[in-house]
């Protein structure tokens, strides 16, 4: 074999070789799969992106993680599954066909300890991820609060769950304030709750700890109450709540899931009555 032979042969191995997909350490190259979502999202390079919880799939031989839009506490998650030789990837939850998908989302959902309203065992849970400053969040407790809790009394158990927008100055106050009277009381809980959906036009980030303290009134140990709404004490939590919210698919305020269903923005009551009187029906 000539000299010129061996040098086009040894060139079509190596451009062969740089065809070939990658296979990536630990089945991932985080950089290929952040570039690639970055661009088929239309992503600014301004918005972080991280990968994390990289652990087998349940398919085998694959790899599944997590890829992080922003920055804590304003953040959103996707799941990625990609293929053994790193080649394929799919964004989205792997799902198990044998799993029953609503009750899947209902187990990412804490209910324990939480202010309810209805019957705590009744086979229908409405679950609702709010912003006490959303106009669309008053609609919606107007619907639950005068049309559905009164018609379906103890066939429902609801939960509200905060999930303040960043762009609503008041709602994330607000989300700590009412966590902080629920510490004090179930009663301090809804009774402001009630109070900023039903008073939302007039409450301002100015007066919003003093007009709290008038609707709670003797509801609660005031001096209790500002040093946990001063302190913050319970934004934690609030965070936790929207957390949750965007892990069961919540994306915008209001959102309910009802029995692991998923009704997003403020429907009308016919809406909640077809999914519960569904639920109900499939419970017997």
């Amino acid at each position: 074999m000539n000299k010129r032979c061996l040098v086009s042969l040894v060139s079509f191995f190596a451009a062969a070789l740089l065809a070939v997909p990658p296979v990536f350490a630990g089945g991932i190259d985080h950089e290929q799969i952040l570039k690639y979502y970055r661009k088929k999202n239309n992503l600014s390079p301004a918005v972080p992106l991280s990968v994390k919880n990289v652990q087998d799939a349940p398919i085998a031989g694959a790899k599944q993680g997590i890829i992080q839009v922003g920055n804590p506490p304003r953040t959103r998650e996707e799941t990625f599954l990609v293929s053994a030789d790193g080649r394929y990837v799919v964004f989205g939850e792997v799902e198990d066909l044998t799993v029953d998908p609503f009750k899947k989302v209902m187990e990412k959902i804490s209910l324990d300890g939480e202010p309810m309203k209805g019957n705590k065992k009744a086979k229908v849970t409405i679950v609702e991820y709010s912003d006490f400053q959303c106009p669309f969040c008053a609609r919606g407790y107007n619907t639950i609060e005068k049309q559905v809790l009164p018609e379906y009394g103890d066939k429902v158990r609801f939960v509200y769950k905060h999930f303040p927008l960043n762009f609503h100055p008041w709602a994330e106050p607000a989300a700590v304030a009412v966590e902080c009277a629920g510490r004090q009381s179930e009663e301090a809980y809804w009774k402001l709750y009630s109070f900023y959906f039903e008073h939302q036009k007039e409450i301002t980030p100015a007066n919003l700890k003093e007009k709290s303290l008038e609707a709670l009134g003797d509801s609660v140990d005031k001096a209790k109450f500002e040093k946990c709404f001063d302190n913050r004490e319970t934004l934690e939590q609030v965070r936790a709540e929207m957390a949750e919210g965007q892990s069961v698919g919540i994306r915008g305020t209001p959102g309910f899931i009802i029995n692991g269903r998923l009704v997003s923005g403020a429907q009308p009551y016919e809406t909640f009555k077809s999914i519960i009187e569904d639920e109900l029906q499939s419970a017997n």
